[in-house]
């Protein structure tokens, strides 16, 4: 493991072969969550678009930028390249904090994310 910064741990990483990710930049990313005793996050479909048929993978375009994703997604990130994968154990503080995201995920979740950076999206609007 290695520290990122702190309340945001690189568990493992696959390098990319694209482009290193730049912030503000707009990507397309398959994202995985698990909750501290390794429940997955399951995504209702009804609320959630792209939402794959395990309920537990989120394909979704965004915008790497500090006031656009949780912190800790947004510190994780930086340095990946498209196509890398990467691992990262992030402290509630740095995720979605005490107010969790109701019916999904619970106040002061400590968060493993599995986050594959598919493509550059240049003209995506996150």
């Amino acid at each position: 493991m290695m520290m990122i910064k702190p309340g945001v741990e690189l568990l493992s990483e696959t390098l990319g072969d694209g482009p290193v990710v730049v912030k503000h930049d707009h990507y397309q990313v398959r994202l995985r969550m698990w909750l501290s005793r390794g429940e997955p996050v399951v995504w209702d479909k009804s609320l959630y678009n792209r939402v794959e048929e395990d309920g537990v993978t989120r394909i979704s375009d965004v915008d790497v930028h500090r006031g656009r994703l949780i912190a800790g997604l947004f510190y994780g990130m930086q340095g990946m390249h498209v196509g890398g994968t990467r691992t990262l154990r992030i402290a509630p503080h740095l995720a979605f904090g005490e107010q969790g995201v109701p019916g999904v995920i619970p106040a002061n979740a400590l968060l493993t994310i599995e986050v594959t950076v598919l493509s550059e999206r240049p003209d995506a609007n996150c």
